[in-house]
């Protein structure tokens, strides 16, 4: 903001303050009350509070002169709806009370007004946390290190739960190098496994899968050697960096396959999955539970108009996820969710990368944690159908994800400003759920063969 003329009329007594004090770039400010002006200055030392910078920002008084007030009161929040993140709803109190303002020098305060996604409000605010503490440090006589509030949360993960994994993959000799697998798509028997996923991966003239292939109708059984079967515990082969990576990537494979029913895409280039449209040319929505409603409808792909004139802009935006399983400890696993978009230029053609990176900062840098969650929250919904878990289902064995996300007890400081509620609620359980997972786990235990080698390893 630019300086503008000091008013000729005297200041009333309450906002009167002697210097050029300067309240985000204007000369004098009647919006800020005096005291909260007086704490600001305390609680800060008179000192910059930009990290590093230390500015004293008081001239002292000289023979012939007054003393020179430098400082320069940034907003946290904007004093109004349309300045530097500004957005947040706040009254016009709240707003030019002392705990949404930070004393800075005059460059500083340029800078974090000039570069609002950088110097956020999350980052402002512990900018002005770690400033005054260090001051009341300081100033302290005893030297004692103020102890910061704690109170007791619940803190949200973006993970959900894999309560059972495939305890054999199966591995049989072929024709087919690794860049065929094309080919061997064409070939499988998908009548003999209806309902059923079926991932592979070739290797070596090897095809490995969670599907059990020692029986006689298995999908693949016009592309392998029946004759040369291996049975290789899970529990090996993630002790093993390729063989965990073959089990992974057959995991994967399956998550594929599994959200392609859902009318989801994968993207191989970002490692994500995201809503294509289903007819060129138009949005698409979808409905799921939200946190507030049973069932509610959203959109998925739509074209952006510009707020003042309707105008479509020239891309598209399309809801996106990351999906990633982890390995948490020895036989423990989850699947991460890490909300994303995806842009194009039709609703098809991806935009390229120099359109999509300041769209996407601007959108993430406005995600704060209870948008994020509500995020992920439509992305577990969405991907368990509103069931309580998702199976994956391989036959006599099953990946099966519970869709409620992981949360733990925590005694902490906190965030500032983060008092919004999250319910993580689960789906509840009934007969037809209650069903599904016993048939998912009344097959998953594969008879299995033991070796002397097996014999060792136990």
């Amino acid at each position: 903001m630019g300086q503008i003329r000091i008013p000729k009329r005297p200041l009333q007594a309450e906002y009167a303050l002697k210097g050029p004090i300067y309240f985000d770039g204007d000369l004098v400010s009647r919006s800020i009350p005096a005291k909260e002006t007086k704490l600001l200055f305390l609680l800060s030392g008179g000192i910059c509070a930009f990290p590093g910078c230390n500015q004293r920002l008081v001239e002292a008084r000289t023979e012939d002169d007054d003393p020179v007030v430098l400082g320069e009161i940034a907003h946290i929040i904007a004093d109004s709806r349309h300045g530097p993140r500004g957005h947040v709803a706040l009254t016009k109190e709240e707003r030019n009370n002392h705990a949404n303002l930070i004393l800075l020098c005059g460059d500083h305060h340029k800078i974090i007004d000039s570069q609002p996604n950088t110097y956020s409000i999350l980052v402002l605010q512990q900018m002005k946390k770690d400033h005054e503490l260090r001051i009341q440090k300081i100033t302290n006589p005893n030297n004692v290190e103020p102890q910061p509030a704690y109170k007791n949360e619940i803190i949200h993960s973006t993970l959900l739960s894999v309560t059972h994994l495939p305890q054999v993959v199966f591995a049989a000799a072929c024709d087919y190098q690794d860049d065929q697998e094309s080919e061997v798509k064409k070939q499988i028997d998908y009548s003999t496994c209806r309902n059923q996923l079926v991932p592979f991966l070739l290797r070596g003239k090897q095809l490995w899968t969670f599907h059990d292939i020692r029986n006689s109708n298995n999908p693949f059984t016009s592309v392998i050697n029946t004759q040369n079967i291996e049975m290789l515990r899970s529990t090996h082969l993630w002790n093993e960096p390729e063989g965990k990576r073959r089990y992974v990537t057959l995991l994967n494979r399956a998550l594929h396959k599994y959200t392609g029913q859902l009318r989801i895409r994968y993207d191989p280039i970002h490692y994500r999955y995201y809503f294509p449209v289903l007819e060129q040319g138009k949005e698409r929505s979808v409905t799921y539970r939200p946190l507030s409603a049973r069932q509610s409808s959203r959109k998925v792909v739509w074209q952006p108009k510009r707020k003042h004139t309707d105008e479509r802009r020239n891309f598209w935006w399309h809801l996106a996820v990351g999906l990633k399983f982890h390995q948490v400890a020895s036989n423990q696993w989850c699947l991460s969710i890490r909300p994303e978009r995806h842009l194009t230029s039709d609703g098809e053609t991806p935009l390229p990368p120099e359109q999509i990176g300041r769209r996407v900062t601007r959108f993430k840098a406005h995600m704060y944690n209870d948008l994020y969650l509500a995020e992920v929250n439509f992305w577990r919904d969405y991907l368990s159908r509103g069931q309580p878990r998702i199976i994956l289902d391989f036959g006599n064995q099953t990946a099966i994800i519970d869709a409620q996300l992981l949360a733990l007890d925590v005694r902490w400081p906190g965030i500032p400003g983060d008092e919004k509620e999250f319910k993580n609620q689960a789906s509840e359980e009934d007969l037809f759920t209650l069903s599904d997972l016993s048939g998912a786990t009344s097959g998953e235990d594969v008879e299995w063969e033991e070796s002397e080698d097996d014999e060792a390893a136990e």
